[in-house]
């Protein structure tokens, strides 16, 4: 049997959650968190559940109130296909950032082009922040659309909120050294601020990769000096 993409899981996924139109599909992809996390699910969704009804991993029904209408749901085959791809561990995150490249290759433009770069990047990332505020109001006026996913939704939500809100906070720290550029030739005192960053960057990362103590330990222990005890 073929393996499938992770989008064309994405869309199994939700066909396990509900019955769905291509329409309906489409809509949820751009309001849920899927749309932060795997945007590129949202190209294959008009296509895909004929895809997986044609493998045998979703069924179709006519629509009982519009029969111009399908609606797809997954197949107990789907189910056993979705339960295999769910435990495989999944990789992490991969950080791609058209801005970042610019930011990169800054010298081939001016400190004002740099300056707009950062404040675009910023504009993104408080815009994703608003997406992400607006879910979370939305499920405390609402409710969960969903209520037995939410333990799971909302780790999403926080993984969300934590990238797009360092990325601003990034863009702020940013523009303020790159404000006190005179241009983008590096002069005594950039090079030198600029070793300052390197070394505490070298800290932080330092820091950040140490061995960190298992938050599952078994019930009752806990976690003393990094090791988990009674």
């Amino acid at each position: 049997m073929a393996r499938r993409s992770s989008s064309s899981m994405v869309v199994l996924a939700l066909l396990g959650i509900d019955r769905w139109t291509p329409y309906e599909l489409v809509q949820h992809l751009k309001r849920s968190m899927i749309h932060h996390i795997w945007p590129r699910a949202e190209s294959k969704v008009y296509e895909e559940p004929k895809r997986l009804v044609a493998a045998g991993h979703a069924q179709a029904t006519v629509d009982r109130q519009n029969p111009r209408r399908t609606r797809y749901s997954i197949s107990p085959e789907g189910r056993r296909v979705l339960a295999r791809w769910v435990a495989e561990p999944g990789t992490g995150v991969r950080f791609e950032s058209e801005g970042a490249l610019k930011v990169l290759f800054a010298e081939n433009g001016t400190r004002e082009d740099l300056l707009a770069t950062i404040d675009a990047m910023r504009s993104d990332a408080l815009a994703d922040v608003a997406r992400v505020a607006g879910t979370l109001e939305f499920v405390l006026t609402e409710g969960p659309p969903y209520p037995g996913r939410i333990h799971q939704s909302v780790l999403v939500m926080d993984l969300v909120l934590r990238i797009t809100t360092a990325v601003a906070d990034w863009a702020d720290a940013t523009e303020r050294r790159v404000a006190g550029w005179p241009d983008l030739t590096a002069d005594d005192a950039m090079r030198t601020a600029a070793i300052d960053l390197v070394r505490d960057l070298r800290e932080r990362a330092t820091a950040a990769g140490r061995p960190r103590a298992a938050a599952h330990c078994p019930s009752g222990e806990q976690v003393v000096d990094g090791q988990a005890g009674g």
